[in-house]
């Protein structure tokens, strides 16, 4: 049975038969191998385009000076938001976290 006639019996609503399950759950999961393939090259994608910008954030908190994502993202060039700070201080796995106080406001404070 092709995808076309599958389909079609589904609109005329035809009762499912074996043949059309069988068929709905091989596509089902060449769909879901087809993401998975699709989600790991966004990944891998934004991991090369990201190397620079956390070698960055690296050498920026070295000091171990605390500093927000605000500040990180002043100082970098190539971030452009304090999202994406915050996203490039996730990925650094020797990051410390601690809260901070600016004005009346707790936020994160990064360092190494």
């Amino acid at each position: 049975m092709t995808m076309k006639e599958m389909l079609t019996a589904v609109v005329e609503g035809a009762v499912v038969t074996a043949e059309m399950a069988e068929k709905a759950q091989a596509e089902l999961v060449k769909m879901a191998k087809e993401s998975a393939t699709r989600a790991q090259k966004a990944a891998e994608k934004r991991s090369s385009e990201d190397a620079p910008l956390v070698d960055a954030v690296k050498a920026l908190l070295a000091d171990h000076q605390v500093r927000t994502a605000a500040q990180i993202r002043d100082a970098v060039e190539g971030i452009n938001s304090t999202s994406k700070a915050t996203a490039i201080c996730k990925r650094i796995s020797e990051i410390e976290v601690v809260d901070v106080q600016v004005d009346k406001r707790i936020v994160k404070g990064y360092s190494l």
